[in-house]
């Protein structure tokens, strides 16, 4: 997985995640709100592989870069908001 910010490889494995599956996107598969190994919050995106060179590409970002401390529940209920519109089906919390 790419950080998107900085393009490195992330390390850190989630531990905690939420997927939406978004049905109803043209770039992207999913979305997940994630916690990882090393304690930070990332938001991690499948991206379609036919809307992307023919690669599928997971990529990640960590939403403190803009919006500062937040819990992981903030964080579900915010991507519940923005992909509202794409999303299909919303998977189990998991871990």
């Amino acid at each position: 997985m790419l950080d998107t910010w900085t393009n490195k490889v992330i390390l850190a494995k989630p531990v905690r995640r939420k997927t939406f599956i978004l049905g109803k996107s043209v770039a992207l598969e999913s979305t997940t709100a994630a916690v990882m190994d090393d304690g930070t919050l990332r938001v991690i995106t499948q991206r379609r592989a036919d809307y992307f060179e023919g690669k599928p590409l997971t990529t990640s970002w960590k939403p403190g870069q803009w919006k500062g401390r937040e819990s992981f529940p903030e964080l579900v209920e915010w991507l519940r908001h923005m992909e509202a519109d794409y999303t299909t089906a919303e998977l189990s919390e998991s871990a």
